[in-house]
């Protein structure tokens, strides 16, 4: 579930399978974030020059210092970056998706921790790709509904010109109607810039949609220890 995120309809009124598998979910995720590690996806190219390397954070684990701090993707923990992002939606992108993305980006603008901007950045440059896909969820099998899904991925490269920068992608499900929402765009957008899942229900990080779009104090100090 890292790095997607699920409608909350999945937890109000499901049978109780599908609530013990999401308790079970945050049970290993606690159990994770209390010092628990596990293999990290990466790649790395070389030249005389310079080496560079890349790290998604499909298979990463993320890390934090409390029990109710919001986690920082273990891609993007320890990096530094730059507080500037520079952001464009995919050409098949709706504008009703396009709409929610916008008010997302201007919560996490308002923040003044992060400078996300409209444009495509370069190589060096942070970047986030916006986009839609369709995912059908076979329910007889499961009542969870995936509704978006995104992450960071962290490029590194050492010797001359050496820069480190994020290329990341927030998406939504337009499968699923209940996935264009404000909520479910800071969600994935929160991924983007390298916030992992919450195990607070008041964070827009916790992984079953529960409609929030304002960041908590927990939200904000993960940012601030990424980009602060």
């Amino acid at each position: 579930m890292i790095g997607g995120m699920y409608s909350n309809t999945d937890l109000e009124a499901v049978p109780t399978n599908i609530y013990a598998k999401v308790q079970k979910y945050v049970s290993e995720f606690k159990s994770a974030t209390d010092g628990n590690s596990s293999k990290k996806a990466s790649e790395s190219s070389s030249s005389e020059s310079a080496t560079s390397s890349s790290t998604s954070s499909s298979n990463s684990t993320s890390t934090s210092s409390s029990e109710n701090a919001t986690p920082i993707e273990s891609n993007v923990a320890g990096k530094t970056l730059s507080n500037t992002y520079y952001y464009h939606f995919d050409k098949n992108v709706p504008q009703s998706v396009r709409e929610v993305f916008k008010k997302a980006i201007a919560t996490y603008n308002a923040t003044g921790l992060v400078h996300l901007v409209a444009g495509q950045g370069t190589a060096k440059q942070n970047q986030i790709k916006i986009f839609v896909y369709h995912k059908q969820i076979d329910q007889s099998q499961t009542n969870e509904v995936e509704l978006g899904h995104g992450g960071p991925t962290v490029i590194e490269q050492t010797g001359w010109g050496a820069y480190t920068a994020n290329h990341a992608e927030a998406g939504l499900n337009i499968t699923y109607t209940e996935s264009i929402k404000q909520s479910v765009a800071t969600h994935e957008l929160g991924h983007a810039l390298g916030l992992a899942h919450s195990t607070l229900t008041s964070s827009v990080m916790y992984p079953i949609d529960q409609g929030h779009t304002v960041l908590t104090t927990e939200d904000i100090n993960a940012l601030r220890q990424i980009y602060g």
